[in-house]
């Protein structure tokens, strides 16, 4: 039986033990490291065969989710075309069809514009007669600027409007219509008269000759075709 360090030491100071008795204690030694297993004959070949399998799986699934967004990518610019087509041809028949205003309810059209609209058209593509203009205004600046002449007239879109304003000589260079702007100015009591020019598409225009006259914008207009 062991008796353990303390009793051992006692027993040797009073010589009853030999110090030859000890048992020297064991020398740790350094654990080896164990060899890994060796790989059977064929592992290496069946891992790439996997590897390969897997790589082609998945850039086969890769080309197939390309191949699905690309398709639906190419669909949804198809829809958008259609839509912005469908759109263009909407306003396309909107811009032919609408109708801009030019007299108010009750209001009246002074005996010389209505006697020079009798007579006289505009000479372009197609020859159009002159019609009266007779709209309430009450603009403390004078006649409208762009955007209000074409809120004043119910144009579809007056913030995009594709209105001009002419001096009516410039307009008129060869004179072909001073007896529109007379009757307009005279109308007027000798105000300023203005020429708008409103387009309404590529090819078609309007041009209106306006005048103010105690809270109205009084005048003629005339459809040109400017191909």
């Amino acid at each position: 039986m062991y008796a353990g360090p303390q009793r051992h030491i006692l027993a040797t100071a009073r010589g009853t033990i030999s110090p030859a008795s000890f048992v020297p204690a064991r020398r740790l030694t350094p654990l080896r490291r164990r060899a890994a297993p060796a790989t059977p004959p064929g592992a290496h070949q069946a891992l790439a065969r996997r590897q390969s399998f897997s790589s082609s799986r998945l850039l086969g699934e890769e080309m197939a989710s390309d191949e699905d967004y690309m398709a639906f990518l190419n669909k949804a610019n198809k829809d958008l075309s259609e839509a912005q087509a469908q759109a263009r041809a909407e306003r396309q028949e909107m811009v032919k069809t609408a109708t801009l205003k030019t007299v108010d309810d009750w209001s009246d059209v002074p005996k010389a514009i209505e006697d020079v609209c009798k007579s006289e058209v505009y000479v372009s593509e197609a020859d159009e007669p002159f019609e009266v203009v007779s709209l309430k205004w009450h603009g403390k600046d004078g006649l409208p600027n762009e955007f209000e002449f074409a809120k004043l007239i119910n144009h579809w879109s007056p913030e995009s409007a594709d209105v001009d304003i002419l001096d009516p000589l410039d307009w008129d260079s060869r004179g072909q219509y001073t007896r529109v702007i007379e009757a307009v100015r005279e109308a007027g009591w000798g105000n300023d008269v203005r020429v708008y020019r409103v387009g309404r598409d590529h090819a078609r225009v309007e041009y209106w000759v306006v005048t103010s006259e105690e809270g109205r914008l009084v005048g003629a207009k005339a459809l040109a075709i400017e191909s």
